[in-house]
């Protein structure tokens, strides 16, 4: 009886030792599928920057009118007549045909709108849409809804000037003014770079 308890003891006392040892080679070999499976979905997407045209209307106005309500009111008909006039220039982007971000310029180079979709946000579109823009002067609405922009645009070369309007939550920043929009040849040529949009890095 002794000998049979010390031995059940060993096995009883083994087993949980097993369980951790086969838990932590469990638990390295879900990582490492993990990490094969990131890295098989770090596809790499076609992201283009493009001005826009009058057949880009209704997915603008949608997506306006989804994304910026709580920050500005844009007017049924206005966006056909910013996408038709000689006043403002519009930007698309698009990652694989899906518009996922556009910018609005008026006054040349004076960046009036920019946003990006929600879901494609920390991709490098905003930079991109800025850049490709051309645009070198803008006023920044410091109380949006998705917070102070300054920082952003402060990082691609604008600074603030201290002129504000009246309440005091738009102020109005410059950078160098670039020759034309940035990347591209002929007017409205197409800018095109690589995305990861699975893992959030540009590529």
């Amino acid at each position: 009886m002794g000998v049979q308890g010390v031995g059940e003891a060993a096995v009883a006392s083994a087993i949980p030792v097993e369980r951790q040892m086969s838990a932590g080679v469990s638990n390295r070999l879900v990582v490492q599928a993990e990490r094969r499976r990131r890295k098989a979905a770090r596809v790499a997407a076609r992201l283009v920057v493009r001005a826009a045209t009058p057949g880009d209307l209704v997915p603008l106005q949608f997506f306006f009118d989804a994304l910026l309500r709580r920050d500005y009111f844009l007017r049924r008909g206005q966006l056909k007549e910013i996408l038709h006039g000689p006043h403002h220039r519009v930007y698309v982007a698009e990652i694989d045909a899906v518009l996922v971000g556009a910018a609005i310029l008026t006054a040349g180079t004076r960046l009036v709108n920019v946003l990006v979709h929600p879901a494609y946000r920390g991709l490098g579109i905003g930079r991109e849409l800025v850049n490709g823009s051309g645009a070198s002067e803008l006023r920044a609405k410091l109380d949006m809804s998705s917070g102070d922009p300054r920082g952003f645009y402060e990082s691609l070369g604008f600074a603030p000037t201290g002129r504000r309007n009246g309440k005091g939550n738009i102020e109005l920043m410059r950078r160098p003014a670039a020759r034309g929009p940035r990347g591209q040849g002929a007017e409205g040529a197409a800018r095109v770079r690589k995305v990861s949009k699975a893992m959030g890095v540009t590529a």
